[in-house]
């Protein structure tokens, strides 16, 4: 049997985390970067908690107005001084919850980011080692912060995304270019069975490009979150691939 962690961001403003939480496995909760509050990260520990779902900060780059999803020419300073206040935020909110933490996932163009900038990846890393150095990092497959994270001795789990267009080399497609996000339930549903059963994923060309991955990423912003989920959990079943 295949089985695979499905994980969702979660704590975005979207409202829709209690119709999401029984398809997930794990969830990466905003922290006050790109959005977030005290409120929200404990309203969302408390369903994930209901629902036994597995929690991690989802920190960003300072940034509400775009979302997070502006890459920013941040000083070292103020990018680890950001990271260590989100993930402090995040870590107080699950000392009130006696929630026990999984993960972490940087957000957006961090996340991008991180997949080639070393300077990023060195700050991003001390701040996770300093500050949560038992838990994992969901990072995208090949990218330098798993590479630098094995070295550093932080566990990794390889992230590949059901809702959204890849390129060539393994990195996702620009949000500002047609069919970054996918829509289409049938197209979604081929990339999660090639990722999971093929270690595949189809780019804009026709061609394949391998890619291994551990958890599934559905973002909750998506559109069509709720429904979509239902979707691929059906396809999960009949496929008989356990979520985990």
């Amino acid at each position: 049997m295949f089985k695979i962690d499905i994980n969702c961001d979660m704590g975005e403003g979207m409202g829709n985390e209690e119709l999401l939480m029984p398809f997930i496995s794990s969830c990466s909760i905003a922290c006050g970067g790109h959005v977030g509050s005290e409120e929200t990260i404990l309203r969302t520990l408390q369903l994930a908690k209901a629902y036994d779902i597995k929690v991690g900060p989802h920190p960003s780059y300072p940034d509400p107005d775009n979302f997070g999803r502006t890459s920013m020419n941040l000083s070292k300073k103020d990018l680890k001084d950001s990271l260590e206040r989100q993930i402090s935020l995040f870590k107080m909110c699950c000392k009130k919850s006696e929630t026990n933490i999984n993960h972490i996932k940087p957000h957006g163009a961090l996340y991008n980011d991180l997949f080639v900038n070393a300077e990023r990846v060195n700050i991003f890393l001390e701040v996770v080692k300093k500050q949560l150095p038992q838990v994992q990092i969901y990072c995208a497959p090949g990218s330098l912060l798993e590479k630098e994270a094995l070295i550093v001795g932080i566990k990794t789990k390889r992230e590949g995304f059901m809702d959204r267009a890849y390129n060539g080399d393994g990195t996702l497609r620009s949000r500002l270019l047609h069919g970054a996000i996918l829509t289409d339930f049938e197209q979604v549903g081929l990339q999660v069975l090639g990722l999971i059963k093929k270690g595949s994923v189809s780019i804009a060309n026709g061609e394949s490009i391998p890619i291994s991955v551990q958890t599934l990423c559905l973002h909750g912003d998506h559109p069509q979150a709720s429904k979509l989920i239902i979707h691929i959990d059906g396809l999960l079943k009949k496929e008989d691939i356990d979520v985990r």
